[in-house]
């Protein structure tokens, strides 16, 4: 496969509602998935893993096996889903999941068995992240980030961990000053942290040392994407920033029109970022002009795919979109039978996308038109 894209991991808005209100019975989880050259890996709303085939939609494995019990997020007591709010991770034997119970699984992607299980169920916080204080596991909301032998977790108990890939051990803990709920940034040397205190934290890799912090006055519920040496920031303060990625100093930054929820996406010159409100924008990279906008018909929670020119765009309207990279003209649209609230995932000439309903659509990318449906309970 020529291109693999992992789901954009900026899609936090109902996790924002659910964790202030507490006061839900609405299932914890959204859809998320990956793709490696044999298998599509879905999270779904039943709390479940779905390997399936990507030729065909056919399921290959199940983990957990039935789908854990649902619960509400405080009102009436300690929630008992693994609800998942994270698209899977790989590496080339395992599947590695987290889950709203603070606990990573990592499962043999030949068959979904489980391997070793990582809790975070001994931190608990005040804050932000004591919103879960009452509950011994709190929630992991973002990806892990995979690094050698190294899986980084984020956890909303205001601590990242940094576990054993192959055995789940825990080998250090780097605590901040509020929830982590985005999937940290890795690079050769350092760690980039963004977390819900409005700040990104660089760290140096090796020692976990701070190098330096930016305050962008918001909380930042999503990864920053790098790209040569700016770090592109979204955040809750309904702006974008551009940053230098060695000394933390700021080069420019866009005002949007609402929260910057979902990573942005940079190709050659240009960011790509959506807003919540459902307006996706592309930015000039140097110095944060806009070139064009495009307003989809619903909120914009995922970021976009992007494959020979063309961005994919999914949006709350269950409509997922297709536009020319270079202008915003759409030119076509697939229409699902609930929410987009995740950003597709892109393998070669298929786009793959999962709906509300628990759908998982294949579609043409030169098109939209569908080649498979995967659907967990057509009886329903």
């Amino acid at each position: 496969m020529k291109h693999i894209k992992y789901l954009a991991l900026g899609l936090l808005l109902v996790a924002a509602l659910l964790i202030v209100t507490g006061c839900t019975t609405t299932p914890t989880a959204w859809p998320g998935l990956t793709a490696d050259d044999e298998t599509i890996y879905a999270t779904l709303l039943d709390g479940q893993v779905h390997a399936l085939n990507p030729d065909n939609g056919h399921e290959m494995w199940v983990f957990p096996n039935a789908p854990p019990a649902k619960s509400g997020l405080g009102c009436q007591g300690p929630a008992q889903s693994a609800g998942l709010y994270a698209s899977p991770v790989l590496n080339e034997e395992k599947v590695f999941v987290v889950g709203h119970d603070g606990q990573a699984y990592a499962l043999d992607k030949t068959n979904g068995v489980q391997q070793w299980i990582f809790s975070n169920q001994e931190e608990t916080k005040s804050g932000l992240a004591g919103l879960f204080s009452e509950r011994k596991n709190p929630a992991i909301i973002g990806s892990p980030t995979l690094d050698g032998d190294i899986l980084y977790i984020p956890s909303a108990d205001r601590n990242l961990y940094a576990v054993d890939a192959e055995s789940g051990l825990k080998k250090w803990v780097f605590q901040a000053d509020d929830a982590i709920w985005a999937s940290p940034l890795v690079t050769e040397n350092r760690l980039y942290i963004a977390v819900m205190d409005h700040k990104l934290y660089c760290l140096d890799k090796e020692t976990q040392t701070e190098i330096w912090t930016f305050d962008v006055g918001g909380a930042i519920p999503s990864t920053p994407a790098l790209a040569g040496d700016t770090i592109y920031i979204g955040s809750l303060a309904r702006k974008v920033f551009a940053v230098d990625a060695d000394t933390g100093q700021e080069r420019w930054s866009f005002e949007a029109g609402s929260w910057v929820w979902a990573t942005p996406l940079v190709i050659s010159d240009t960011v790509y970022v959506s807003e919540i409100d459902g307006t996706l924008y592309a930015l000039d990279a140097e110095n944060g002009a806009k070139r064009w906008e495009f307003i989809a018909g619903g909120k914009i929670q995922g970021a976009p795919a992007y494959a020979d020119g063309i961005l994919y765009l999914t949006s709350e309207d269950m409509n997922l979109y297709a536009l020319d990279a270079a202008t915003g003209t759409q030119k076509w649209q697939f229409t699902a039978s609930a929410a987009l609230v995740s950003g597709p995932v892109l393998v070669d000439d298929t786009l793959y996308v999962a709906d509300m309903n628990n759908k998982v659509y294949a579609l043409s990318t030169e098109s939209g038109v569908q080649k498979w449906l995967y659907d967990p309970n057509p009886e329903k």
